[in-house]
């Protein structure tokens, strides 16, 4: 699962009217600068600033003469700690940070065009030419005006370049275009080869819009966005020859936009994971997407309410994109991509064992005959169930539609005991199904404990067994719907859903009479119901004297009755233990957020209510004690809950903004979480100051006794 995370503006981009003649398409590029936290904004005009980015300040800022400009973007030398970058073409300038006259830093005028100077982590920084050529840095500033040769053709212009570590050596991947064709260009280890491929014309005729490309195994995988809306993806498998090898590159989709345009940007965030920029025509708004590749699906979306300049850079887990007159900077968190995660929110924690799968052609066909074993080794290979066994939850379906309920769970025993995997689910699924149709011809039938042992035995599932959640759900069992959510893993979202309603709904005597297991939230549960208990006794207390104290709760608000308990929100819990447990039974199932939403809009105003109350409570329990999970066996964790509030919000945000009885509610929410950006904000100034100390703090020689310290940040 992806997922775009909080957003913040670093800068904003205020140009003069000379600066925003002299710019194209807005910044020139956003590089890293050696520290994770910092990076080199270069505009479309003269300056350059370094920003850290946690902190949203400047560090430093140059710019080049009035009349200069910048074209190519400053980069960092890993290498030297020094900061580079090109103006007007041909003049290279090498600064650090210190230096504070930009006129006065290093300056060298080479004898061609430059296109790009690369930089990586753990190489010396190299230059790309016009022409096509390379040079490490450190051979042009010992010779600025070498003889450099050309290796593109003629009117061929480079597009796009980019550069990366393939065994511990730089490479270099550049695109040119000379119209209506693309090439792309490889430079391999030292620069010494060069390796050319053909990009076929696209079949509707479609421009590209922009590249991406990633290097693993000695195997490039570049990305290609174009205007008709289409991804596609190209393979290119780097040579080892030192010949030069020219041939037309496969081209596959990889996925669709929903609307072609005319501009747009993309950037590969993971192996499986891409964001693409591009305008809605529909919408009248820029969108910024995350795919999932693998299985073509949209994780995350947001729009912008001002114009993009369809720009996408990324860094450190961070999306840097120029929106208005404002740099704005997206985190986003990318997880191991299965089907689970595209599809929807996973469990938190899985079951050890794997799902069984019925192999029906087996069932159907006839058994394969196994080879003959010695008879002194019998478990060295699988026994073939005999036909008998094949047969025998036929034999036994007659039993149960007839036999007294008495004799139900003995019938359920033998057929528990077959030994084949396989014909062990066939034998529990056509049981349930036969005591399911019979529970609907005789309303007073109902084997509780015989569905209980179906369920336990860990063979059945939603497919097999469909019409069980209903039944339940119309016998008001929730013992056994909270075990049909454990065991099923493919439940879909509308009886998810149904299941919600039912636990929300049902009364306090068929909850207390209930066989659930609640020791997974007395932890957190029955303290509070002590708690309010005594805040009860303490508010019935005789006036005195014509006063009484008022109880003040750990947040300092006064709290005078129980009416008042539920308003504060969040405050103590607002269902009782047993509804509690069956809660986080729903909470902690796998669901997929577009098939879940259109069903919890059917929910009662009432119930949405008391279940973002319940969320509250949940979310503000995990925050005052600090845990990322609450204690017991679900493990439910603050993510679940995050995911719940925000979809419940989603689906009945209208119900909740009319309905009275829900303001206090969302005012109380909306004020906690307010306060805790402001605390998670504080708390990211904080690490901050505290990853600056080393810098500041000068080396102390060892005492043997004992000292103190005092380091001033501010």
């Amino acid at each position: 699962m992806a997922a775009l995370c909080e957003a913040f503006t670093l800068c904003s981009l205020l140009y003069s009217d000379d600066a925003k003649r002299q710019q194209q398409d807005g910044l020139q590029g956003v590089e890293g600068a050696g520290e994770r936290d910092s990076v080199l904004v270069t505009d479309g005009g003269r300056t350059v600033t370094l920003y850290k980015v946690s902190d949203r300040r400047p560090l430093g800022s140059w710019a080049v003469r009035q009349g200069q400009r910048i074209t190519s973007p400053a980069v960092y030398n890993h290498r030297s700690g020094e900061y580079v970058l090109v103006h007007d073409e041909k003049v290279l300038r090498v600064w650090k940070d210190d230096d504070v006259n930009f006129d006065k830093v290093f300056k060298a005028t080479l004898s061609t065009d430059v296109c790009r100077v690369h930089s990586l982590p753990d190489a010396e920084p190299f230059i790309l030419f016009r022409g096509g050529a390379v040079r490490y840095l450190d051979a042009m500033l010992a010779d600025p005006q070498q003889e450099i040769e050309t290796v593109v053709t003629e009117d061929e212009k480079i597009v796009w370049s980019k550069a990366f570590m393939d065994d511990e050596q730089p490479m270099l991947i550049f695109i040119t275009e000379k119209h209506p064709d693309w090439f792309v260009y490889t430079r391999h280890p030292a620069f010494s080869t060069c390796e050319r491929w053909r990009l076929p014309p696209a079949a509707d005729c479609s421009k590209v819009l922009d590249f991406s490309a990633v290097i693993k195994n000695k195997m490039v995988s570049m990305v290609l966005l174009y205007s008709s809306g289409h991804v596609c993806q190209s393979e290119i498998l780097l040579a080892s020859s030192e010949q030069n090898v020219e041939a037309e590159l496969l081209v596959s989709p990889l996925l669709q936009l929903p609307e072609p345009a005319d501009t747009g940007a993309l950037i590969i965030l993971d192996d499986s994971y891409i964001a693409t920029l591009t305008p809605s025509p529909a919408r009248k708004k820029d969108c910024l997407c995350i795919w999932n590749t693998s299985f073509q699906t949209l994780q995350d979306c947001k729009e912008f309410a001002q114009k993009t300049w369809t720009q996408l850079w990324t860094y450190d887990s961070k999306l840097f994109i120029p929106h208005a007159n404002s740099l704005l900077v997206l985190r986003y968190a990318c997880q191991q991509s299965c089907l689970a995660s595209a599809l929807g929110k996973g469990k938190e924690t899985q079951k050890s064992e794997a799902v069984s799968i019925m192999n029906w052609g087996e069932l159907i066909g006839s058994p394969k005959q196994s080879e003959p074993t010695p008879a002194k080794n019998p478990h060295s290979v699988k026994e073939t169930p005999s036909s008998s066994e094949m047969s025998f939850p036929l034999e036994i379906l007659p039993d149960i539609q007839m036999a007294p309920e008495s004799q139900i769970p003995s019938l359920v025993q033998r057929a528990s005991m077959s030994r084949d995997l396989v014909h062990l689910q066939v034998a529990i699924s056509s049981i349930a199904q036969g005591l399911i149709t019979r529970c609907k011809k005789e309303p007073k039938f109902y084997p509780q404990s015989s569905f209980i042992k179906l369920l336990e035995s860990g063979t059945l599932s939603y497919s097999l067994c469909p019409d069980l959640i209903t039944l339940c759900v119309e016998k008001q069992d929730v013992q056994l719907l909270q075990l049909c959510l454990e065991q099923f893993v493919d439940l879909p979202e509308d009886m998810l859903c149904l299941c919600l309603k039912t636990f929300l709904s049902v009364g306090e005597a068929i909850l207390s009479k209930a066989n659930l297991n609640t020791k997974s939230a007395a932890s957190y549960i029955e303290e509070d119901e002590r708690r309010k208990k005594a805040m009860k006794m303490e508010t019935a207390r005789p006036v005195q004297n014509g006063f009484s104290h008022p109880i003040v709760d750990n947040c300092g608000v006064q709290v005078l009755n129980k009416r008042r308990i539920h308003k504060t929100g969040g405050q103590f819990s607002p269902v009782t233990i047993r509804r509690a447990v069956l809660l986080n039974s729903v909470l902690t199932c796998p669901f997929s957020e577009t098939f879940l939403l259109p069903h919890l809009k059917d929910l009662a105003s009432d119930q949405a209510i008391l279940f973002l109350d319940y969320l509250f409570y949940l979310y503000k329990k995990c925050n005052d004690n600090f845990v990322l999970s609450l204690p017991g066996q679900e493990r439910l964790s603050v993510m679940q809950v995050l995911d719940w509030l925000n979809i419940i919000l989603d689906a009945n945000f209208t119900v909740l903004v009319l309905t009275p009885e829900a303001k206090n509610l969302v005012r109380s929410l909306q004020k906690y979480m307010k306060s805790q950006m402001s605390f998670f904000s504080e708390l990211n100034k904080v690490e901050g100051s505290l990853a600056e100390i080393p810098k500041f703090r000068k080396p102390t020689q060892s005492c043997n006794r004992y000292s103190i310290e005092v380091l001033t940040l501010y």
